[in-house]
């Protein structure tokens, strides 16, 4: 049977999902793989009784859609085939599944923990260990110095090489898809902008298309722009933060104070946009909570002028450096062919040449009608990382500057109608570090009925353990600086 297809942000009737029987889900999932679709989902829908109804969501990039489909499992059949040892992208979804709803993937090649101790009914789970004259093993946190928040990092190393890096995490069970379903909508805004919280507008973007496409609710062009800009804005003070760390961790002092002092002018700005420097109670379903007058956007002009200026200038500085390209260049490298057979996404993946970009594969609101280019690179190491921010920056700064001298005017807020019942939809965006998944179902009341989110760095924190292989354990710091992954994006 055909998968259900739908477009971004496209409402459809949960009884349109083909559910089949197992063995048929999995000859077509496998079938999908095959053609090149992407794992974004795979999770329960809902348990009835002793049954279980998983639904697998896929992205179809070269069609723009979005394929759904399911299968039921039971108490006495709860396995299937493994895709993992075919496709290692689907490896920690499959993980995933099995921690929530004890589902096992037979023939699984690792099947571990993803936010627990425990996957199964398995015992205390014990980390992957190399054994060996002269290997040793390197124990990094969950407890970090400074307000780094809780990770595990277990090296196997011979001599400084690094064989083997396992990353650990699942510290924080903050139960946000919990909290979510039994939260009031404004307090559902709260949650979604707290997912991640350097990606508040990425993550309350999609919070906000979710329930505008379950509601049939449009929003004006003023409302999508001014939405695209603050993304924008977030996606330039995170890449420049991300500058600063890299340059910071390389030891090249004058382009991390340099960065540092932009990125304040950036987020300053952005609280001239949306009232908060991190964009907080911005976007809200229906549209904005606040709309800049034409003196604050003035003003947010000449700050970002500044920035757009400077930034170039140490950017010609620092990647003209020959100290500074002698650490980045072949450190950390994550060849292409790894970084699409695990479905890295964003920058990291764009820097190891992957075509993948929400904004351009599966436009939304302001994006559907102005270009924005797909940029890529090919040396895949902390260099290519390190780069691609700086190009991105200049690119986000263009499509801002574009937008502001022809900013329309219409109102900022619409009513939203009822929530659709039995009904869900897809809600990808772009955040600063790739893709974001929010997939919403409600019940026959139009409540939420399974909230599944999906950061960016549930895909890329596998990407950043293999930068680490045959590399010096003393270039970690970089390697993990230049991935810059969220610890609370992964710990929903």
């Amino acid at each position: 049977m055909t998968p259900l297809a739908v477009q971004n942000h496209q409402p459809f009737s949960t009884g349109d999902i083909p559910i089949l029987p197992v063995k048929e889900f999995e000859e077509s999932l496998r079938g999908e793989l095959l053609t090149q679709a992407r794992m974004i989902g795979l999770f329960g829908l809902e348990s009835k009784g002793q049954e279980t109804t998983v639904i697998a969501v896929l992205a179809r990039p070269l069609k723009s859609a979005i394929d759904l489909i399911g299968t039921k499992f039971s108490s006495a059949k709860n396995s299937y085939k493994t895709f993992a040892d075919i496709f290692p992208q689907t490896h920690y979804f499959e993980c995933e599944l099995a921690e929530n709803h004890q589902i096992i993937p037979e023939g699984h090649p690792w099947l571990r923990p993803v936010r627990k101790q425990t996957i199964c009914g398995q015992e205390l789970y014990s980390p992957y260990r190399m054994e060996g004259e002269e290997v040793h093993e390197v124990a990094v946190g969950p407890i970090h110095a400074g307000v780094i928040e809780p990770g595990h990092f277990r090296f196997q190393c011979h001599g400084e090489l690094v064989y083997h890096l396992e990353i650990i995490l699942g510290y924080q069970h903050r139960g946000i898809e919990k909290l979510l379903l039994k939260a009031s909508p404004y307090q559902q805004n709260i949650l979604c902008e707290s997912i991640a919280g350097d990606t508040v507008i990425g993550h309350s973007m999609a919070y906000a298309l979710a329930v505008e496409a379950l509601s049939n609710t449009s929003v004006s062009l003023r409302t999508q722009v001014l939405r695209a800009i603050s993304e924008e804005l977030e996606r330039i003070a995170m890449h420049i933060s991300g500058l600063v760390g890299i340059a910071n961790d390389i030891g090249y002092a004058i382009g991390s104070a340099s960065y540092g002092r932009l990125r304040t002018l950036v987020i300053n700005s952005t609280a001239l946009l949306c009232g908060s420097r991190y964009g907080r109670g911005f976007i809200v379903p229906g549209g904005l909570q606040f709309d800049p007058t034409e003196q604050l956007i003035n003003a947010m002009k000449e700050n970002l002028q500044v920035v757009y200026d400077d930034v170039r200038a140490i950017n010609e500085v620092m990647f003209g450096s020959s100290s500074v390209l002698g650490r980045l260049d072949h450190t950390g490298t994550v060849e292409k062919e790894w970084a699409q057979s695990v479905g890295m996404v964003g920058p990291a993946a764009r820097a190891c040449g992957l075509d993948t970009d929400t904004r351009s594969q599966f436009p939304y609101g302001a994006y559907k009608y102005t270009h924005l280019p797909l940029i890529t690179l090919s040396s895949c190491d902390v260099f290519a990382r390190a780069r691609i921010r700086a190009l991105e920056i200049e690119e986000s700064f263009r499509f801002i500057f574009d937008q502001l001298e022809n900013l329309p005017s219409s109102s900022i807020r619409n009513q939203l109608d009822s929530i659709l019942s039995d009904s869900g939809v897809v809600s990808l965006t772009e955040g600063w570090r790739g893709e974001i998944a929010h997939c919403a179902f409600t019940d026959s009341n139009g409540a939420w009925k399974r909230y599944k989110i999906k950061d960016p760095s549930f895909n890329n924190w596998y990407g950043l353990g293999l930068a680490l292989r045959s590399e010096a354990i003393s270039d970690f710091p970089l390697c993990n600086k230049s991935f810059d992954l969220s610890y609370s994006g992964h710990d929903l």
